[in-house]
């Protein structure tokens, strides 16, 4: 993998430590909790009345060095002495998964420092992501605390993404990405894997691989999910993730069909969802039709299962179900119950 673009700036100060002979083992990742850049936290971090110090600083493509590797920062309590510890400044907690994407040009960076990192100093490049045990690699703040039981920070939150973080890490450590492959590992029933490694999807951003049973696929802003042999057809004919549905957002749920031959599946995509009934053909529901269906109480209610896609009917579009019909128009949308001639409007629910 290219080393990414960036910039690399001398800010080092006193705010430091000796390692006292300690080997390190770990690079941990911080949150600012503040709005600094990397150059701004460098220079409150050089102020040892402040008490506090990261190795590296990183904003915006710019990664200030703080504090030498081979000293110790003052960033984890008693963990210091064996861990290298890298803040995002201008970083939060609290941040979504879409906060820390938005900056996914740091994370790169970030990873490749880790990484860098690792290899000078002979460990561990696995990625410790909760739920953490303890191990040398790469991890964060609250690794620390949950792990080691050490202090009380949870930074750097519950939303950041950890397999687009742990992507970054594998593709510079020379390793494969292993998003395809743990959840693989956590979906036996895929059966024997038949790609070797992942194919890129067209888009340059997603990943797939083909197991005996279905496939895995994954993209920075969804993470991997398996979508079953069961959909797979539907999906293709949709154009797979380049397709309206694009890419899986959940994994496929199992639902009962007391009127059917067996259990049904469904799955969820960006783009809508897809239903198939034991021995039927897969139908896509999505958007305003889709919506109303979900309001009727899906296949458990008053319409059953999806019985086509969506038609179109002059400026609008319909959809059939087992036991009625959805109809959509701009500015209105009418189910109905086949009750012989005429049908029955179904009644929103309150």
């Amino acid at each position: 993998m290219t080393i990414p673009q960036f910039t690399e700036l001398d800010r080092l100060g006193p705010s430091h430590s000796p390692r006292e002979g300690a080997r390190i083992t770990n690079f941990l990742v911080h949150t600012q909790e503040g709005n600094g850049t990397a150059e701004s936290l460098a220079a409150y971090l050089n102020n040892p009345s402040n008490g506090v110090s990261y190795h590296y600083t990183l904003r915006d493509g710019v990664a200030a060095r703080v504090v030498p590797e081979e000293l110790a920062a003052w960033s984890v309590l008693s963990a210091n002495p064996f861990t290298v510890n890298l803040c995002f400044a201008g970083s939060r907690v609290a941040w979504s998964r879409e906060q820390w994407l938005a900056i996914d040009g740091d994370l790169r960076i970030a990873a490749y420092l880790a990484v860098r990192s690792a290899h000078r100093h002979g460990y561990s490049t696995q990625v410790i992501a909760p739920p953490y045990h303890v191990a040398e690699g790469i991890s964060d703040h609250n690794y620390v605390t949950r792990a080691l039981g050490i202090g009380s920070h949870t930074d750097v939150g519950p939303n950041f993404p950890w397999d687009v973080f742990a992507s970054h890490v594998a593709g510079f450590a020379g390793a494969r990405p292993n998003a395809i492959d743990d959840r693989a590992a956590a979906s036996p029933w895929l059966g024997a894997r038949r790609t070797d490694g992942e194919i890129a999807t067209p888009d340059g951003l997603g990943r797939f691989a083909e197991f005996e049973h279905g496939y895995v696929y994954w993209h920075p802003s969804t993470g991997a999910y398996a979508i079953p042999t069961a959909i797979m057809a539907k999906y293709a004919e949709s154009g797979w993730e380049a397709g309206p549905l694009g890419y899986p957002i959940a994994e496929h749920a199992q639902l009962p069909d007391p009127r059917g031959t067996g259990p049904a599946v469904a799955q969820a995509f960006q783009g809508g969802a897809i239903y198939r009934r034991a021995g039927q053909p897969a139908y896509r529901v999505h958007g305003a039709i889709g919506e109303r269906w979900r309001a009727s109480g899906f296949e458990n209610g008053e319409l059953g299962w999806p019985a086509s896609d969506e038609v179109a009917h002059d400026d609008g579009r319909y959809q059939e179900f087992e036991f009625g019909r959805i109809y959509w128009a701009p500015q209105q949308i009418i189910a109905l119950r086949h009750s012989g001639d005429p049908d029955t409007p179904l009644d929103r629910p309150a």
